[in-house]
């Protein structure tokens, strides 16, 4: 076994083919398969179940994922670690950032990132907070932009903005100058999902205020709660910056509920150092939200 082998093994497990896995590595389909059973035959188990859509992990299989993604991201930690020691440091930095945020905090960094280091790549993934938290965890991302209301034991939490929960609607409906827990439990809510950060905060302001809130839809996609409020169906509870564009073109309106607000961190892997290029990354994000006009700080 070999960290090729492994590289190899992870990207089919996650493009569920060998075809698609190939393309990707840049590698003969041929020769990706022969590794694969080299692999299978040292470890004496099937990893992958064929079919005619692709593969599925075997449960041994999913065993070895879990280690091989730990090993494959050690390994390049350690790459980087070493990399972030010379004048020009090199290689790939992964960043999670919530869809309503990227623009507002990420455009300006990656810039000037880029410019300063022009050997490090950059992914951006865009996501609700509990999945970045959760692949901040899982190595899949080095650090990200989230939402928590206590950091885990397993993660480092850096403050770095209040943001106000709206409440968003149509044009042509009801909205009172200020809004109040009554008035919440008076009208249709498209509200987050139960386990997101948003919607535990909205459920712990309800249970304070002696409300009961039933929302119609539950998701956690903007455009949906965008569609579902053009067409008239409710009130979206959400972050301000997921919908306050919409209200400056006069599509919706909308207002802030009182003493509700989300705290936007910076997060990371608690149990190791931090690279050079997620530190330099962290510091021009911070210097963004420090300079932006519409940023309360924390």
């Amino acid at each position: 076994m070999n960290l090729t082998q492994l590289r190899y093994f992870v990207a089919i497990a996650r493009n569920r083919s060998f075809s698609r896995a190939a393309v990707e590595l840049h590698v003969a389909q041929p020769a990706l398969t022969r590794h694969i059973r080299l692999l299978e035959d040292e470890l004496d188990g099937t990893l992958f179940v064929r079919h005619q859509k692709g593969v599925e992990l075997t449960e041994f299989g999913k065993l070895l994922l879990e280690r091989a993604e730990l090993q494959i991201r050690s390994f390049d930690q350690m790459q980087e670690d070493i990399q972030a020691r010379s004048l020009i440091p090199s290689g790939r930095l992964r960043i999670g950032c919530p869809p309503a945020l990227t623009g507002r905090l990420l455009s300006d960094p990656v810039r000037s990132f880029l410019k300063l280091y022009p050997r490090i790549s950059i992914e951006v993934r865009e996501g609700i907070s509990d999945q970045l938290a959760r692949d901040v965890f899982t190595d899949t991302l080095d650090i990200a932009i989230a939402s928590l209301i206590s950091a885990p034991a397993h993660l480092l939490a850096e403050r770095l903005f209040k943001e106000e929960i709206w409440i968003f609607t149509s044009q042509n409906a009801y909205l009172p100058s200020r809004i109040t827990p009554k008035f919440l439990s008076s009208v249709p809510l498209l509200a987050a999902r139960r386990s997101n950060v948003i919607r535990d905060l909205l459920d712990g302001y309800a249970s304070q205020a002696g409300i009961a809130l039933t929302p119609v839809v539950e998701t956690d996609s903007t455009q949906l709660n965008e569609d579902l409020i053009e067409a008239g169906i409710g009130y979206a509870i959400a972050p301000k910056f997921s919908l306050i564009g919409k209200t400056h073109r006069l599509q919706l309106k909308g207002r802030p509920i009182p003493g509700l607000f989300v705290n936007r961190c910076l997060i990371r892997r608690k149990d190791r150092p931090e690279s050079r290029a997620a530190r330099e990354f962290s510091t021009l994000v911070k210097t963004t939200v420090k300079e932006a006009p519409w940023t309360e700080t924390v």
